[in-house]
């Protein structure tokens, strides 16, 4: 597993969230799991927003995580991060709606892990 780059760590405080690693590395599922994070996205590159969540969920053993718990897992579409592009804006959109879901409407491209799509 890597962490996303320093933009998408940059976009993530831009949408009130901490980045938890440190951008751009390797990190590894135990890490993870330690950070008990509140919300756990995935941005896998030519996956679009089609990360199977449940999958990655259990196949890292993550269920005890906070975000699993709490249903807060979700994919965002790859071009929405992974590309220093426009489209960033979209993705600090996404991200705004997985990491304030009280606060901003749920965006274009963003899949929870509970939602059909």
């Amino acid at each position: 597993m890597i962490a996303s780059q320093l933009w998408v760590a940059e976009l993530v405080e831009a949408a009130g969230g901490e980045f938890i690693g440190k951008p751009g590395t390797q990190t590894d599922v135990a890490a993870v799991e330690a950070e008990s994070p509140d919300v756990i996205i995935a941005a896998w590159c030519g996956a679009g927003d089609r990360v199977p969540l449940e999958k990655i969920v259990s196949g890292r053993k993550w269920k005890n995580t906070s975000a699993v718990r709490a249903g807060r897992v979700y994919c965002i579409r790859d071009e929405y991060l992974n590309t220093p592009a426009p489209t960033l804006v979209s993705g600090l959109h996404a991200l705004a709606a997985a990491i304030h879901p009280e606060l901003f409407p749920q965006a274009d491209g963003l899949r929870c892990i509970h939602s059909s799509r």
